[in-house]
């Protein structure tokens, strides 16, 4: 039937705010965001101060692809209604996608702030500290995110990645098997799971994870990487070799391979292969901190002082606050009779790091080369009572530990 247009013009304004409204949430549901946007829009126009109306029309122009106008809806919603915890969390969501960590992260910790018990808005903020910092409000954040999404693989994934950078390898693992759990199927969760096992001494087990990933991907090449590791970790040093052996002509542009096979060839004192791989791994990545520093110290152990400098200095450009660095650059500055610069590096190690004893006992021999017997004696008597401190530190630990825990059984293998 023909509708004619002063009756067409009739039903345009019968249109009231509540049907604009129901019309927007019936397209959106159905996949149909410009024109839930525009009916949305339509809405906004009779209440323009409505703060729910502008995060709707926000939400539908990130999903556009337009972070930057989405952003400008989700401000003007907050501006309207402080409380309106989904603008916050949307702004969030935008700026970081806008790569606006600095504003992001207060906005998405003041939705949590206002909706405690969103787990969605939890596991957002966590995993955009993970990236950041600082790890131990990721890790609260997201152990909040897993007790109210205890069924979401992907929170207790994350978990277990914030857990790992925090240092906490056991309760990383624990959180890596959740995620298995709930998903068996995701490769990235077993080799999550498969990295954390080989760094807890799990080698074996780990290796078993890798397997049933390249069962299904063959060509997975976080698992055949990381079943490179468990093999270097678990000192096989001849699998480890071969393992990343094949791996450099199959991806002939990865550094952490070149770096890895150069550990395997250091650990079968093959020093000059070693070092040609070391090189190799920074010609790809150059900023890989510690490819600088193992080139160092095979360097060292190959009596080229000259090379473990530089290779330090290398290390410490890209990283200031490595206090093994600078303990390393004096002790071969030391060696190649650089007395003063060696004493500025040890001062520094000591600086960065007072709880080593090594830096304190260097240094001291500078002194006592230098004639200085006086330092020289204080530097040794505070290398011994620093490493007096060590060992009672251990000893406590171990204490606390006590010997029913110590003499635990293995753990059973993961299924």
């Amino acid at each position: 039937m023909r509708i004619l247009p002063w009756v067409a013009m009739g039903l345009a304004l019968a249109q009231t705010p509540a049907s604009w409204r129901a019309q927007g949430k019936a397209l959106k549901a159905r996949g149909d965001a410009a024109g839930a946007l525009a009916a949305f829009e339509k809405a906004a126009e009779t209440e323009p101060r409505a703060a729910d109306l502008q995060d709707e029309i926000g939400f539908l122009l990130a999903v556009g692809g337009n972070q930057r106008e989405a952003a400008v809806r989700f401000e003007r919603s907050i501006a309207f209604d402080r409380t309106y915890a989904p603008a916050y969390f949307h702004l969030g969501v935008a700026r970081w996608l806008l790569q606006d960590p600095d504003r992001a992260i207060p906005a998405a910790r003041e939705a949590v702030r206002l909706a405690p018990d969103n787990g969605e808005y939890r596991y957002r903020l966590g995993a955009m500290l993970y990236e950041v910092g600082p790890f131990d409000e990721a890790v609260a954040e997201l152990t909040a995110a897993s007790k109210l999404n205890p069924r979401r693989a992907e929170v207790w994934h994350q978990l277990g990645l914030a857990l790992q950078q925090a240092g906490s390898l056991p309760a990383a693992r624990n959180a890596f098997q959740k995620a298995v759990d709930l998903n068996p199927s995701s490769a990235d969760y077993r080799n999550s799971l498969g990295f954390v096992m080989v760094d807890t001494g799990a080698a074996d087990q780990a290796l078993r994870q890798f397997q049933i990933v390249l069962k299904r991907d063959p060509d997975n090449r976080a698992a055949l990487v990381n079943t490179g590791y468990a093999y270097l970790q678990s000192g096989d040093y001849d699998n480890a070799v071969q393992q990343f052996e094949r791996l450099k002509k199959q991806f002939p542009g990865e550094a952490v391979i070149r770096y890895d096979l150069g550990l395997a060839y250091k650990q079968k004192d093959r020093i000059e292969e070693a070092l040609v791989e070391f090189r190799e791994a920074l010609r790809l990545e150059p900023r890989m901190v510690e490819a600088y520093y193992t080139l160092g110290i095979t360097a060292w152990q190959n009596g080229d002082f000259e090379q473990t400098a530089e290779a330090m200095r290398n290390a410490i450009r890209l990283r200031p606050d490595y206090a093994e660095a600078h303990y390393m650059l004096g002790t071969a500055l030391k060696q190649k009779g650089d007395l003063a610069e060696a004493s500025d590096a040890l001062e520094e190690a000591i600086r960065l790091n007072p709880g080593t004893p090594g830096p304190y006992n260097t240094l001291a021999q500078i002194k006592q080369a230098q004639g200085d017997a006086g330092s020289a004696k204080k530097l040794f008597a505070k290398a011994a009572e620093v490493k007096k401190e060590l060992e009672n530190s251990q000893a406590r630990r171990l204490g606390v530990m006590g010997p029913a825990t110590r003499d635990l059984p293995a753990m059973k293998p993961a299924h």
